[in-house]
């Protein structure tokens, strides 16, 4: 009896197979790191959005700190004036009413908002509310709230600059150069966190108070 003819088997299908399976393991692995390089980003876009967010709010709580209106008791609104900067203290105040006060800086030297220790324990800074009596709900013991949700890391802080306003604040208005007469402006420099205290957004602002505020000396 004759066997049949059988060609060797070279187990090509087998070599096809494992190819197609190298092929999509390497395709489903990059797409997974795109997915979580994505997911990276819009995290880190939701947290810097709310740091934003928390330094905005900063600035408006300055704005009423400085300028008012502003019924709390803790209101200071009487150490603002255009004329007079007694009240600020050199490296920012730390206590009491003058805390987060900057008084000018000599002319070539560094503004204070650039080494300005914002930090809640050193009293350089104020937090958000100390002197309208506001409150910012952040994941920082201090109010009171949990860290669910987007909730700032920790309540945003403002410090407050007295700037040398020699060319008048309005168009037309310019003022004499003289010490004397010499007004200020005030620079407001505001920093709010994110879910994560190294998210960080610093933003500035300039308040003019061209009258005082009532029941304060003109």
């Amino acid at each position: 009896m004759n066997l049949p003819d059988r060609s060797p088997q070279r187990g090509f299908s087998l070599i096809v197979v494992l190819l197609i399976l190298i092929v999509t393991t390497v395709l489903g692995v990059g797409a997974a790191q795109v997915s979580l390089v994505n997911e990276r980003g819009a995290r880190n876009d939701r947290d810097t959005e709310v740091a934003f967010q928390a330094a905005e709010a900063a600035l408006l709580d300055a704005e009423s700190d400085v300028l008012g209106p502003n019924d709390s008791a803790q209101q200071r609104l009487c150490l603002f004036s255009s004329q007079d900067v007694t009240a600020f203290v050199a490296g920012c105040g730390g206590a009491g009413d003058h805390q987060g006060l900057c008084a000018p800086g000599e002319p070539g030297t560094e503004p204070a908002w650039m080494s300005a220790d914002f930090s809640a324990g050193s009293g350089k800074s104020v937090a958000y509310g100390t002197f309208t009596g506001q409150t910012y709900f952040s994941g920082d013991a201090g109010t009171g709230s949990s860290r669910a949700g987007a909730l700032p890391a920790r309540a945003p802080r403002y410090i407050v600059e007295a700037i040398r306003n020699h060319d008048g604040w309005q168009v037309n208005a310019l003022q004499s150069a003289s010490a004397r007469s010499a007004s200020y402006i005030f620079r407001v420099t505001a920093i709010g966190y994110g879910m994560r205290d190294e998210t960080q957004v610093v933003l500035q602002t300039n308040l003019y108070k061209s009258t005082a505020s009532p029941g304060c000396p003109s």
